[in-house]
């Protein structure tokens, strides 16, 4: 089980990923924090108050896009580990989201039991 303590957070343009997400990720006892933009993201305090223990991030972001924000993050060394978002037609910015630093990409749609898998190995890896 993911620690009750950690918040996930979710980058996603689409309203309708931050419900379902919320919906399945509270109910595992998982905090979640949604975003629609990268830039929205950056801008709030859940960097600084060091709180987000995991971060899922839709591969095609509108603004500054998934690959600048895991190249942002990844050079100002923080310790969140990235999982990408990505439908068939994102697989190139997927993949270059692992060469910049994401740990992992999972496919939507997002099927529960690997979503709760990943974010359980990627918060035990820290």
């Amino acid at each position: 089980m993911i620690d009750s303590q950690d918040t996930v957070c979710v980058i996603d343009p689409d309203e309708s990923v931050h419900d379902a997400l919320s919906t399945f990720l509270s109910a595992s006892g998982v905090d979640i924090k949604c975003y629609s933009t990268a830039e929205a993201f950056l801008d709030s305090e859940v960097l600084g108050k060091c709180v987000c223990r995991c971060l899922l991030v839709e591969a095609d972001l509108p603004g500054m896009g998934s690959l600048a924000l895991v190249r942002q993050l990844n050079s100002e060394h923080k310790d969140i580990p990235i999982i990408v978002l990505a439908s068939t037609t994102d697989r190139d910015i997927a993949d270059q989201a692992l060469k910049a630093g994401a740990i992992d990409v999972l496919d939507k749609p997002l099927i529960s039991g690997p979503l709760l898998d990943r974010l359980h190995t990627a918060q035990s890896n820290l």
